[in-house]
């Protein structure tokens, strides 16, 4: 049974006789009888073309913290717009956003905006490098940090199987077309599995420029990081000279006001935003702390952007951001977040499926498996057979997370505890009928 109705496979054949499979990014490709078109979003919900409503647990893959449309980003960013969007030079704007993100983000000393999360990460690997003229990069296995080449190895999107041995991982490719002689630069190591990072600082610490860390596991069930993980990394990044970068794309302004550096009480060297920065509006940025400030200030290491700082962009952020600042969307988030982890919980353990849900409640997954996961190679234990015939059917009833159980649910403070029944009720028809069928 095809989800689109008359009008949104229309567009979907309208889709597909311009862009390349219907889609603009690849992870909006469910195949051709499944692939959505959607006419509007709002509040927590989004509208396909049919006009059927869906509870939206991707939420643009994460960026959407207040809610679809919501009113004061919006106005912003169309008073914004009407005062022209790109200059090439710094813009009131653009001052005013980072002040009001500084003011959050009290560990950072520097900072300077651009557009995505893989522009984000990709200037702060080249800080990383001409700062420490080093090369090397350790990097975590299942973790997703954007669409360059310099670090699209051993991400989410492999095998589990496929990564080698713990002791000397190996660095598996994500896509074709990226040149083999870049492979030699990546280190990739279980996360979690501080012992394996300080195997790689043993082996090669003179050469390792940075550690560059989701500090949840964003793209892998979305997993957090045990006790000592991540003081462990910071401690080794300090004995070597390396840095340590936080790829905060998915977990800035959204597991907490100053993200994971808040949280978990560990500030790194470096650290990207995106995502929920703008509440879905692009916009994105890099924090740098103490000398590595410098790199950028005196200099030498390149960082540009046509678009950077643009005026809708950073409209949206300080938007956003002072929202979030009262501190009532994230709570909201959090108590709708955790009512779903642990209802989930109870509907898994009722109709006798083992597995748990994973993660911080402002961006849980469910875990179809025996015990509970630390690192990806436990990805190998869960059972997405019966996760994504489940996901489709939920689709179906209209509540949509996304189908690959590795990317987390996002919830938004638009959610309530009316979206939370529903979506109860919603995921154990599904599974009931999941395991009935099976």
């Amino acid at each position: 049974m095809s989800l689109q109705g008359p009008d949104t496979a229309d567009w979907y054949r309208r889709a597909s006789a311009v862009l390349i499979n219907g889609v603009s990014s690849q992870f909006r490709y469910w195949g051709p009888d499944d692939t959505l078109v959607i006419e509007r979003g709002e509040g927590a919900y989004v509208y396909d073309m049919d006009g059927k409503r869906y509870i939206d647990y991707q939420l643009g893959f994460g960026p959407v913290i207040l809610g679809h449309g919501h009113e004061p980003v919006v106005r912003a960013v169309r008073e914004a717009a009407g005062a022209g969007v790109s200059f090439a030079m710094t813009q009131r704007r653009e001052v005013e956003a980072a002040e009001v993100i500084r003011g959050v983000l009290t560990w950072a000393d520097g900072m300077r905006f651009t557009n995505t999360g893989t522009e984000a990460t990709m200037h702060s690997l080249r800080l990383a490098r001409g700062y420490t003229g080093r090369d090397l990069v350790v990097k975590f296995e299942g973790g997703y940090h954007g669409m360059h080449d310099y670090l699209l190895f051993s991400t989410a999107g492999v095998a589990p199987d496929s990564l080698g041995s713990r002791f000397r991982p190996i660095p598996v490719q994500s896509s074709s077309g990226i040149p083999e002689a870049i492979r030699s630069y990546i280190r990739p190591v279980p996360y979690n599995d501080l012992a394996a990072a300080e195997r790689a600082f043993r082996d090669e610490g003179h050469r390792i420029a940075a550690v560059i860390v989701e500090p949840t596991l964003s793209n892998a069930f979305g997993l957090m990081p045990v006790p000592g993980f991540l003081e462990g990394l910071r401690r080794l990044c300090d004995e070597n000279g390396a840095l340590l970068v936080f790829d905060e794309v998915k977990t800035g302004f959204r597991i907490s006001l100053g993200g994971a550096q808040e949280l978990f009480g560990v500030t790194p060297d470096i650290a990207t935003y995106a995502k929920a920065l703008g509440n879905g509006f692009p916009v994105a940025a890099v924090a740098t702390k103490g000398e590595v400030t410098e790199g950028w200030a005196k200099g030498g290491i390149a960082q540009a952007g046509t678009y950077s700082g643009n005026s809708v962009g950073v409209a949206a952020a300080r938007a956003t951001v002072e929202e979030l600042k009262t501190g009532e969307p994230l709570a909201r988030v959090e108590k709708v977040g955790t009512s779903l982890m642990e209802g989930i919980d109870g509907i898994l353990k009722d109709q006798g499926v083992e597995g748990t849900t994973t993660g911080h409640p402002a961006m849980f997954s469910v875990f179809l498996g025996k015990g509970d996961p630390r690192d990806f190679r436990d990805a190998a234990g869960h059972d997405s057979h019966l996760y994504d015939d489940t996901c489709f059917k939920m689709i179906a009833k209209g509540v949509m997370p996304c189908p690959d159980a590795l990317e987390p649910w996002f919830v938004s403070a638009a959610h309530d505890e009316e979206d939370v029944a529903t979506t109860l009720q919603v995921f154990e028809e599904s599974l009931a009928e999941t395991l009935a069928g099976k």
